[in-house]
């Protein structure tokens, strides 16, 4: 409040305690906006590992039960990806990641192949490094561990 010439009080707020109180919020903004930005891209890079995720434990029951080879080859430090779906006769579907995520083979190739009739691997596993397309440094790796061909998503490398 502040007092006027005749002594009484006046009621309401100085300009340079709204300006101080707006430049409070917008920095609170800025901060809420940058977290929800980086939540969402780390959303898009999971919808785009466990798309492959599925798409490599398909190919492993499909080789389980129709007791032909099935494999997905990703083509590598694109979106883009194939699965040998094993049909009378066979077929390859090519299949992209969503939202611009790019894969690259870090380890074992670019290639899993699930053999019949346990569908396991004719390698001791890969390991695929999938990269979002506005943030380099956010990274997921999808890998099918040793020869049983077991499908994980990981954080790290290692």
């Amino acid at each position: 409040m502040m007092r006027t010439r005749n002594g009484r009080f006046q009621a309401g707020f100085t300009l340079l305690e709204l300006l101080v109180v707006i430049a409070i919020l917008g920095i609170i903004a800025g901060a809420f906006s940058l977290f929800i930005l980086r939540n969402i891209r780390q959303s898009e890079l999971r919808d785009a590992a466990y798309q492959i995720i599925g798409d490599l434990r398909r190919a492993r029951t499909g080789a389980q039960k129709s007791g032909v080879i099935n494999s997905v080859t990703i083509t590598t430090a694109t979106s883009a990806y194939a699965v040998a779906v094993a049909e009378n006769p066979p077929r390859a579907v090519n299949l992209t990641l969503p939202h611009g995520v790019t894969v690259t083979a870090q380890s074992g190739g670019a290639n899993v192949a699930y053999q019949p009739p346990f569908g396991t691997l004719d390698t001791t596993g890969v390991s695929w490094k999938l990269t979002s397309p506005s943030n380099p440094n956010l990274n997921l790796w999808v890998k099918a561990i040793g020869i049983t061909g077991k499908v994980m998503v990981s954080a790290t490398q290692n």
